[in-house]
């Protein structure tokens, strides 16, 4: 079939569906190649049109019932058949001035070696790459714009367009969409395995998957296409017991490759509520082999997946039950509501102990800017809740004072799980991966744990405040509230001091301005002085100059405060007293490197 012989704009769908989601899923159907650009808008239907035809009316051949409000292409994903150079531009500008969300326009193809001693005034167009007229079309028309490879029929791109939006308003059966947040757990457990992953109910029907379409198997590409698992491979599967051992429990259970049938090799962990099974989520191995902790991740992302697939057999609306769970899971951390009544309602022993981490990424200042970042702690979030929950049963993440908290139910006593140094081992690993899949300088602290639920707001604010220090040695990913508590201790005396104007040491403040109104450095030397024991060496290399310098700025601060360093409370009311006036860029560098 070619592109002239496709039929006219087909029916369309009322439900959106955000135009990234949208060319994500068909890059997975479609494989490599697909480029987008543009703002995030919603899908709402699929219009196929040529070059010269009208895009400012319903298409001739749908009902009205199917038109809605009858707003003509507003909404609408328009595939540009047959449009190639000026003609795609104007369809992308007509398809804007229409109020369409997105144009799917064909990507050049490589051009031919040019013979001719005059080469054209404009160079050719790159292949691969959006065309610079329809790329300034859509700039000015502020609408989004997908980059189709040569070599995807249109036809094919119609079809799997169509089954994405279908799926995002319910379509095979399954009433409105709950499947949004299975989708990014899917997307989550892709990246933490490095595999293809699918997510399938009890009765082997596709509800989720991610992953890189070019690394996609055939069982993959069958199974995603038909929206259920191949009946040969089902049958495999039940000649092999792989079904009877994910009914049993938790195991993960590994399926060699089968070439006969297009399989390549996989791990598969059953989803269960009690003894009932919800379905199964399945990696297939890629170009690489799977990630060493693969099986660990897949444990944790089950722990998650089956209240979705509750609400998906249910007919409940995950969406919102998982925004309320999240709300009271906020309220159990910060006080706000009562322990014991939350406690029940998610499902948690009130009288439980629980550990309490919390996690931090360090905002980045470039041009991204903060919504980049609100992206990449939403991303951080769901991969510590498959951390989180493949580590401890119940475990609660939730979103808090621009940081992210893990709350861990703590394990049974005796058990020799609840000692501190496995979890610190643990939470070193998890902030290692972090750091490795955002991109970003992550710190963590073991916050300590809560004896009692009602005490886990308490626990959460010492983790804040410890984060707040730690951000000072951004080189130190991991800390614990034990090892920061003497100098969070200081910190709170040092903010008692501020809000007590007339308790000072006044020579030592007269010594901080002294330094900052003559350009000399005394006070700064005499506080390394004091937190360096007297080592004269270590101070003066420090500060890179020479130890009789150093000494003399010590005799010099003494001299001008009438400091008695053989006073213990002299040496300690300095110290205070210079940490209290140095502002932040002096104090940061009076502070020798973390051990």
């Amino acid at each position: 079939m070619n592109d002239a012989a496709l039929p006219g704009p087909a029916a369309r769908h009322r439900r959106g569906t955000p135009v990234d989601t949208v060319v994500r899923r068909l890059a997975d159907l479609l494989g490599p190649g697909l480029l987008w650009c543009g703002p995030v808008t919603e899908v709402r239907d699929l219009v196929i049109a040529e070059p010269g035809e009208p895009l400012d009316g319903p298409p001739d051949d749908v009902d009205s019932d199917d038109v809605g409000s009858g707003d003509g292409i507003s909404g609408a994903l328009v595939l540009a058949v047959g449009a190639r150079g000026p003609e795609a531009a104007a369809m992308v500008t007509a398809a804007g001035a229409a109020g369409a969300a997105a144009v799917a326009v064909r990507l050049p193809v490589p051009a031919a070696p040019d013979t001719d001693e005059h080469p054209p005034a404009d160079p050719p167009e790159p292949a691969g790459a959006l065309p610079r007229g329809v790329r300034a079309a859509a700039e000015r028309a502020g609408i989004a714009v997908l980059g189709i490879p040569a070599g995807v029929r249109w036809d094919r791109v119609a079809a799997e367009a169509r089954t994405v939006l279908d799926h995002g308003r319910g379509a095979f059966g399954l009433g409105p969409d709950r499947s949004g947040d299975l989708f990014s757990l899917a997307q989550t457990v892709a990246t933490l395995t490095g595999g293809l992953v699918s997510i399938e109910d009890a009765a082997h029907r596709v509800v989720a998957y991610a992953g890189s379409g070019d690394e996609a198997d055939e069982l993959r590409r069958l199974s995603v296409l038909g929206r259920s698992c191949p009946e040969p491979y089902l049958a495999l599967l039940r000649k092999l017991g792989v079904h009877r051992r994910l009914r049993a429990g938790d195991e993960v259970v590994e399926v060699a490759e089968h070439l006969e049938l297009g399989a390549r090799a996989r791990l598969v962990i059953g989803v269960n509520s009690g003894r009932r099974p919800l379905g199964s989520i399945w990696v297939q191995e890629g170009a690489r082999p799977l990630a060493e902790r693969a099986p660990e991740m897949l444990r944790g992302a089950a722990r998650l997946a089956a209240p979705h697939l509750v609400d998906h057999y249910f007919q409940g609306d995950a969406r919102t039950r998982l925004a309320s769970r999240e709300e009271l899971s906020h309220g159990l951390l910060t006080g706000r509501f009562d322990a014991a009544a939350l406690a029940a309602h998610l499902g948690i022993d009130p009288s439980a102990g629980a550990d309490v981490l919390a996690v931090d990424l360090r905002e980045p200042t470039g041009e991204n800017g903060t919504g980049h970042w609100a992206a990449q702690r939403a991303e951080a979030a769901g991969i510590i809740s498959v951390h989180a929950a493949a580590h401890r049963k119940n475990a609660l993440v939730v979103q808090a004072c621009g940081q992210i908290y893990a709350i861990l139910p703590a394990p049974p006593a005796g058990s020799g799980a609840d000692a501190e140094g496995p979890l610190l081992r643990w939470t070193g690993d998890l902030v290692t991966t972090l750091r490795r899949l955002t991109g970003t300088g992550v710190q963590a602290v073991l916050a300590g744990r809560a004896e009692r639920l009602a005490d886990i707001p308490a626990v959460k604010l010492r983790g804040h405040r410890a984060l707040l220090l730690l951000a000072r040695t951004p080189g130190v990913p991991v800390g614990t509230h034990t090892r920061l508590t003497p100098a969070l201790l200081v910190r709170d005396t040092l903010d008692l001091l501020a809000g007590a104007p007339g308790i000072r040491f006044p020579a030592v403040a007269d010594l901080v301005v002294r330094d900052r109104e003559q350009g000399t450095d005394l006070a700064r030397s005499l506080l390394l002085y004091l937190d360096a024991f007297g080592d004269v060496g270590a101070v003066a290399q420090h500060l890179n100059v020479h130890p009789n310098t150093l000494r003399y700025r010590v005799r010099r601060a003494v001299a001008l405060t009438g400091l008695d360093l053989d006073d213990p409370e002299h040496r300690l009311a300095a110290a205070l007293q210079l940490r209290l006036d140095l502002d932040g860029h002096e104090r940061e560098a009076t502070a020798f490197p973390a051990p």
